[in-house]
């Protein structure tokens, strides 16, 4: 199993799609404004030609962002088969993905380091205010770290229990790891007690 969840490559098409579409839409307004101005007026058919390319854009957009989500969608799906309320759906994958590279962030991790993490998932049970015996179908996922986003490498079905806590495990690699510590000791230095006391004196 290797599915795309979160790619810069993808991210950057669908920016460039955006950008280009957002540029003809105020092209084609302008145009359609000026209409009384024969100077800076476009041909109808150039306006024409304006809507068309943005249609064309905009379906190629749609068709990027189908085609990665359904994937995503297919793979946790055969998973997690009829149960939907606590298990992990494509838009959630891709909700967790941003959330762990931001916790990598978070912990000062250097983006060249981040590849090769991965991160064993599970959701929690859901919340009652009473002790209660039961469980509920969900979703366990092992997501790696890749250069350009995150890859989706297993899933299957698992079983998480009433109030249960969200499993989270997360395995750096050592340089990564590294950060982590230079990170939480900026600003700290290690010293003896007579060093301290002579700062004081």
């Amino acid at each position: 199993m290797n599915y795309v969840v979160t790619s810069q490559k993808f991210n950057n098409e669908i920016c460039a799609l955006t950008s280009q579409i957002e540029v003809l839409k105020a092209k084609r307004d302008q145009a359609q404004h000026n209409t009384k101005d024969c100077l800076t007026s476009l041909p109808p058919e150039q306006i024409d030609a304006l809507h068309t390319t943005i249609a064309q854009n905009e379906r190629v957009k749609r068709d990027l962002e189908l085609a990665m989500h359904s994937k995503l969608a297919t793979a946790l799906g055969q998973v997690n088969g009829k149960a939907w309320a606590n298990t992990i759906c494509a838009d959630r994958l891709i909700a967790l993905a941003q959330e762990f590279e931001e916790l990598l962030d978070a912990h000062g991790i250097k983006v060249k380091n981040r590849a090769g993490t991965l991160v064993r998932y599970r959701p929690g049970g859901k919340k009652a205010s009473r002790a209660q015996i039961g469980r509920s179908i969900t979703t366990f996922v092992v997501l790696r770290r890749v250069h350009d986003g995150w890859r989706l490498i297993h899933a299957q079905r698992d079983y998480c229990y009433i109030n249960q806590r969200a499993f989270r495990d997360v395995i750096v690699r050592p340089a990564a790891h590294e950060d982590i510590i230079r990170h939480a000791t900026r600003g700290f230095r290690a010293g003896g007690e007579h060093s301290t006391q002579s700062l004081v004196a």
